[in-house]
């Protein structure tokens, strides 16, 4: 059954491909933080300035990717994740390193539609500890594949495959792994989670897709 919601969510999210969502197309292996692809305008905020963003730029600590009206981007990360950023987004590498064969990161996105996909960890990893922080939620990712956007007084957040640590800024933080459903996030409460179809998915998902344009 598991398999069968992957295959179908990933029908939905704007490709043909029957491999699982949670490969994704995360290409090869970084040292770094990287820019994978870029499209239309898009700026990275480093030492109080910015600086033009291009396809495999390195990403350093405390760099902020800033996509402009038109613009959108991949970063991959060393442990084989991607995060992927719509129009009109903000985000932030806080901290990131690995340590005997765990990779720990600290993200933020400030504003703007985002996924998150785990990819299978890097060889020579055992384990990632990563967390992304909104204005109204944290998240804890484990084996995970998520879609979401912010906005100014909530979070949308919606699971595409695997389980996530999901808690509001002041809220106490529960196991969520209602794969399909989207709930909202608030500063203090976290919404039932509703159950979304393939056409609800679709033009969420493709937000944040440079293919989709």
């Amino acid at each position: 059954m598991k398999q069968l919601i992957t295959l179908a969510l990933g029908l939905a999210l704007f490709t043909l491909s029957t491999q699982p969502v949670i490969a994704d197309d995360i290409n090869g292996i970084v040292e770094s933080p990287t820019l994978a692809r870029v499209l239309g305008p898009v700026k990275v905020f480093r030492k109080n300035r910015f600086e033009r963003a291009y396809p495999g730029m390195k990403l350093k600590k405390g760099d902020e990717i800033r996509t402009g009206r038109r613009g959108r981007a991949y970063i991959d990360f060393p442990d084989n994740s991607r995060v992927k950023l719509g129009i009109r987004s903000r985000f932030l590498i806080r901290d990131w390193n690995e340590k005997e064969g765990v990779f720990s990161s600290t993200l933020r996105i400030f504003q703007g539609a985002f996924r998150y996909t785990a990819g299978l960890l890097t060889s020579g990893m055992t384990a990632r500890r990563t967390s992304l922080t909104t204005r109204t939620a944290v998240l804890g990712v484990r084996g995970t594949d998520f879609w979401g956007r912010v906005g100014k007084d909530k979070t949308f957040f919606l699971l595409l495959e695997g389980e996530v640590s999901l808690a509001s800024k002041y809220g106490e933080t529960i196991v969520y792994n209602e794969a399909g459903k989207a709930v909202n996030i608030s500063k203090s409460t976290i919404s039932e989670p509703q159950a979304l179809t393939m056409e609800d998915i679709a033009p969420l998902a493709a937000e944040t897709e440079i293919e989709a344009l």
